[in-house]
């Protein structure tokens, strides 16, 4: 088993896994034989730069490798896949499910995403066989092998914890998202203004979804980089903490499914030039049951995360690690 004893040791732990993920996939990718290859790429870089967030106050890096500059590897990575993705969402979600009617319309988006996709391979082929992705891999293998690190790299890892989590905890539950689809408890006394979630019917739910998409979206990505940020340091921590983790994966989830159809209807509507409710009735209908069925779990999830005692619960679970740095208990970055 693998032992971090210091903040900057748990840094070239991270780092070296996430880059050997990333530089093992990428040679995989450039044969283009399967999508998950592109997929594991695409989640190395992620984890990578949310590492380098995570773990900066401890490291010196050199000038070519920055978090920004690691984002946009995924940036350019997840227009290919994204394109992946919707074409299987259309092929197994939604074309045995239409009338042959509706099919036809359904093939003619995939031809168009089908042609886009050659554009995006042609893109991810140049950004991994550029000059730049070599550099940027030479630059991670010198530095892992002779890391260097600031005067923060020696403390004990278990004695920053806190601090480095509990700014993005802050972040995620300060998101204005939470709010979209509350008001105020009138049973909560004046001094105690608590919210609660509104119960909407079928048509509000839609326009509520059209109004917010934007907003829910946003707090799907600060859920991603909460969840991101609080599996480098999973194995620190004790039962509640992987429960915590796992109903932060799940907002992601609910609300990465919800942006999904939103997109995808608005793409589908886009690309055939018409309103999909009067060409495509039996497909609108799924989309909407979609959306409702999305909703639904959304909202008992939404409800916890509202609580103030729940959040306090969460801050003061992050506080408490229940090991010490010599003994990580496992290694699940």
């Amino acid at each position: 088993m693998e032992t971090t004893h210091s903040f900057g040791d748990r840094a070239v732990f991270a780092f070296g896994k996430h880059t050997g993920k990333i530089f093992k996939y990428a040679p995989r990718v450039l044969k283009d034989q399967d999508p998950e290859d592109l997929h594991q790429l695409r989640v190395g870089v992620r984890r990578l730069r949310t590492a380098v967030i995570g773990f900066m106050p401890a490291v010196q890096l050199p000038q070519g490798i920055t978090e920004r500059k690691i984002g946009k590897i995924g940036q350019q990575l997840g227009v290919q896949r994204d394109n992946d993705v919707l074409q299987e969402i259309l092929l197994h979600k939604y074309l045995p499910h239409l009338p042959t009617s509706e099919q036809g319309c359904l093939e003619k988006v995939l031809k168009r995403l089908q042609k886009e996709r050659k554009q995006a391979f042609k893109a991810t082929y140049k950004l991994l066989t550029h000059d730049k992705f070599t550099q940027f891999k030479q630059s991670w293998e010198i530095w892992l092998e002779h890391p260097h690190f600031t005067s923060l790299g020696g403390l004990a890892i278990a004695d920053v914890l806190p601090d480095l989590l509990l700014p993005q905890l802050s972040q995620f539950f300060l998101h204005p998202g939470w709010l979209v689809g509350t008001e105020i408890d009138p049973d909560t006394n004046s001094s105690n203004r608590q919210r609660r979630c509104i119960d909407l019917s079928p048509t509000a739910i839609e326009t509520l979804l059209d109004g917010e998409e934007s907003i829910l979206h946003d707090l799907r990505k600060e859920a991603k980089r909460t969840r991101y940020q609080m599996e480098l340091f999973s194995d620190y921590f004790g039962e509640e903490y992987q429960q915590l983790l796992a109903q932060v994966k799940m907002t992601q989830e609910i609300l990465g499914n919800l942006q999904d159809s939103f997109v995808l209807r608005a793409m589908v509507e886009q690309y055939l030039d018409v309103d999909l409710k009067q060409l495509c009735p039996q497909w609108s209908a799924i989309f909407h049951g979609d959306r409702l069925g999305y909703w639904d779990q959304w909202q008992p999830l939404q409800s916890q995360f509202i609580d103030p005692v729940y959040r306090h619960h969460c801050r003061q679970l992050v506080q408490n690690p229940l090991v010490n740095s010599d003994q990580p208990t496992s290694s699940n970055l």
